[in-house]
């Protein structure tokens, strides 16, 4: 199991499945957590956004929302990131820990049981202690019992051994929902680790495709860029040579010398740019930097996919996005902890208690008769704190507060991606179209200066002025491309995967937090 699908399998149906018993347990039980809320910012959302692209074709899978580019090598590299990846592993981990600090918060609302077992063996001298006010200081003739007329046979020593096996309990009763409030905090707080889990892994796969089109791009534009140099090395000798015949003047040499120069001074540059995002690209899948060598083919021809976005894509696809997910459970963890923190104001009713067995002969623990039970019920109320739990319920509802702030400025802020991105993958689709235009003018030119040349007309240096012209214009091409390919991802990015909505049932009450959280290969 890779480290992103593990993510997935950490659900919340435990929680639910606690449910039944808690609703049972705390009937008639009170609880001081405010009613939900919607910030204002939240609930005037338009209902879609504005964009007038066309219908496209039918969507990907919503997990797999990357296939929609088309690359196998890319999907290879992704596939490779979801095992490997170190960001996605930690994630995992922050999750495995959210998981146990859950089941630790809501452990107070089952009793806790205790065993106990063992022997006590006292041996005290009979003139100390309550032994002499009873004529045990006195070898035990009875002349100082405090009892006229009675005496006592005193012995030298007390010796008693008692032997115990009890299962004790100890319980408080959640009877304004304090407990329950906690947990349900709790909860929220897996939840919204789950999202944020989520948002790393859309995170990796993200910067896994734009790390990849980068990539392909500084490739593309170094192999241009070496053919580059060799037209103008070629141009510059021509030109020497057209220069030492008289055929032009020292500016036109000077000129394509440097043209050549600068051209060949670009190449260590675009060297280092592969090396660097070909590094990087190593880090996201989780190995060396220079040992990828096996997912990265020699040559790279990723998909150019200029398939127009449906338009009007309704807001609540915001919805999948997991920082707002993870925003509104943090809202929801909030409101529950001033339920909680207004319940530590009242009483709290606890129970406490113990079953079992003692005797005097370790034997005899087995006799029926020496059972012995207690139980305690105490009632605690907080009269004088010095202000410290009416603090706190302000302090939890300034939290709260700050949850609805934040929920609000991360819904605007999606929303404002989203309608970015479209817009930009729209201005990138028509730049894109324009640079193919470029593309097939500058390839007419150099087919027609070659006919020139080869039909005794035309120059060779115009020849070589049209393939210099050619691969600036492919160089442009390759820039679109690339720009074409992150507006994409910068949509799927923006609306948290595919833009169709994804089918999933409620998180809440049917995955379970309980299921293991585990890396691949951890144990």
């Amino acid at each position: 199991m890779s480290a992103a699908t593990s993510l997935a399998g950490v659900g919340a149906s435990g929680f639910a499945r606690a449910g039944g018993f808690l609703l049972l347990a705390a009937a008639g039980a009170c609880s001081f957590a405010p009613g939900p809320r919607l910030p204002a910012a939240v609930a005037e959302l338009p209902a879609a956004y504005d964009a007038e692209a066309p219908p496209a074709e039918a969507a990907p899978e919503p997990r797999d929302w990357w296939r929609a580019f088309d690359d196998a090598t890319l999907d290879g590299l992704i596939e490779t990131a979801l095992v490997a990846n170190l960001d996605l592993h930690e994630a995992v981990a922050r999750l495995e820990e959210l998981r146990h600090r859950y089941r630790i918060a809501r452990a107070p609302l089952f009793p806790a049981l205790t065993l106990d077992a063992n022997g006590n063996r006292s041996s005290t001298p009979a003139n100390t202690g309550l032994g002499s006010q009873f004529g045990g200081d006195d070898g035990g003739d009875g002349g100082d019992s405090p009892f006229p007329g009675f005496s006592f046979d005193f012995p030298d020593r007390f010796e008693f051994t008692t032997y115990s096996a009890s299962l004790g309990f100890a319980y408080e009763l959640d009877f304004w929902g304090r407990l329950r409030n906690e947990s349900g905090a709790a909860v929220r707080d897996f939840l919204a680790s789950r999202a944020d889990a989520e948002t790393v892994r859309l995170t990796v796969i993200a910067s896994t495709i734009s790390t990849y089109l980068e990539v392909v791009s500084a490739r593309a534009q170094l192999a241009i860029a070496e053919d580059n140099v060799d037209l103008l090395r070629e141009r510059a000798e021509l030109t020497r040579e057209r220069y030492q015949a008289g055929v032009t003047n020292t500016f036109e040499l000077y000129a394509i010398r440097q043209q050549y120069r600068t051209a060949e001074s670009n190449l260590p540059g675009l060297r280092t740019a592969v090396d660097d995002a070909e590094g990087r690209l190593a880090l996201l899948v989780g190995r060396y930097a220079g040992m990828i060598e096996d997912l990265l083919p020699p040559t790279l021809e990723p998909a150019v996919d200029t398939t127009p976005i449906p338009g009007g894509l309704p807001v609540s696809l915001l919805e999948d996005r997991p920082d707002v997910m993870a925003a509104f459970e943090r809202v929801e963890a909030a409101r529950r902890r001033v339920g909680a923190r207004r319940a530590e104001l009242l009483p709290t009713i606890s129970l406490n208690g113990a079953a079992g067995r003692q005797a005097g002969e370790l034997g005899d623990l087995r006799l029926v008769d020496q059972w012995f039970t207690n139980l305690i019920g105490g009632l605690v109320a907080p009269i004088f704190q010095g202000g410290r739990l009416r603090a706190n319920v302000g302090a939890a509802w300034a939290q709260y507060d700050q949850a609805l702030i934040a929920y609000a400025r991360t819904v605007l802020g999606a929303y404002r991606e989203v309608r970015t991105s479209l817009r930009q993958f729209e201005n990138e689709r028509e730049r894109y179209a324009q640079v193919v235009e470029q593309v097939a003018d500058a390839r007419a030119s150099l087919e027609n200066q070659l006919e020139r040349y080869q039909s005794g007309v035309g120059d060779y240096v115009e020849y070589l002025d049209a393939r210099v012209n050619l691969n600036g214009a492919e160089t442009t091409r390759v820039l679109a491309e690339r720009g074409i390919g992150e507006a994409r991802l910068a949509v799927h990015r923006a609306l948290g995967g595919a833009w169709v909505a994804e089918d999933v049932e409620d998180i809440e009450t049917n995955e379970d937090p309980g299921g293991a959280a585990s890396l691949p290969d951890r144990r």
